[in-house]
């Protein structure tokens, strides 16, 4: 049984902890995996000063229908935030997993699959992966979504793709880090240097040529020149 516990919250006194105990007594019945999504929107901490009353009923509710499903089945709580998570649930779960956000080899291999069907450069998955670094899987798949919707609107023309990033990035600041963010918005030669000192991963000159719209030689020249501009500064 899957439940999207910021669904259970209810404006109304009192209705949240009744639709929390009648999610248990429906689980209950049976001996099945509860599955609770966005666990940190009613398990939160009840000491919280930006919190009202009623969130200490909430969780008290929460807790004592934990502590009755035991014996009953099993129990997952799933959340981003667990520093909102109140001490007493943390130790109504007998095993805590963090799943740390995907590092780059990961980030490659998941951006291939997200992009199926589309055929896109491989260029274009490397930049979606050294973009996206710290990001969480469903937010490179949320990134490729919005990357294949906005290129099949805009046509194939790799010079475009820089505008799809930006795009993006301007729906979704919160999704991009800061540095790589003004890269973005910022000089085109910082972002071709950025591009070519990237170890992970490395971009080659044909590829920052096939993603720019440019030529090798051009690519090239806008590197060395970038590089003495910064020296003379």
């Amino acid at each position: 049984v899957v439940a999207r516990l910021d669904s259970l919250m209810s404006s109304f006194l009192g209705t949240s902890a009744r639709n929390i105990g009648a999610l248990f007594s429906f689980a209950g019945r049976y001996r099945c995996i509860l599955l609770l999504d966005e666990f940190d929107s009613l398990a939160k901490l009840r000491d919280d000063p930006q919190e009202v009353g009623e969130i200490k009923r909430i969780v008290n509710t929460l807790l004592q229908n934990l502590d009755a499903r035991d014996d009953v089945g099993l129990t997952i709580g799933i959340t981003n935030h667990p520093q909102l998570l109140d001490s007493a649930v943390w130790r109504r779960f007998e095993i805590q997993l963090e799943i740390p956000s995907p590092d780059l080899a990961l980030r490659l291999e998941m951006a291939r699959a997200f992009m199926v069907p589309a055929d896109v450069p491989e260029s274009h998955i490397k930049l979606l992966a050294w973009f996206t670094d710290g990001a969480t899987g469903a937010e490179l798949e949320t990134l490729v979504r919005s990357y294949k919707k906005l290129r099949a609107v805009r046509g194939d023309a790799s010079e475009e793709v820089f505008d799809v990033f930006r795009q993006f990035a301007t729906m979704n600041s919160g999704r991009l880090s800061k540095p790589k963010r003004a890269l973005l918005f910022g000089d085109q030669a910082n972002l071709i240097s950025a591009l070519h000192d990237a170890e992970s991963p490395p971009f080659s000159m044909t590829e920052l040529g096939e993603l720019m719209g440019r030529d090798k030689s051009t690519i090239s020249r806008i590197i060395k020149q970038d590089r003495k501009t910064k020296k003379s500064d």
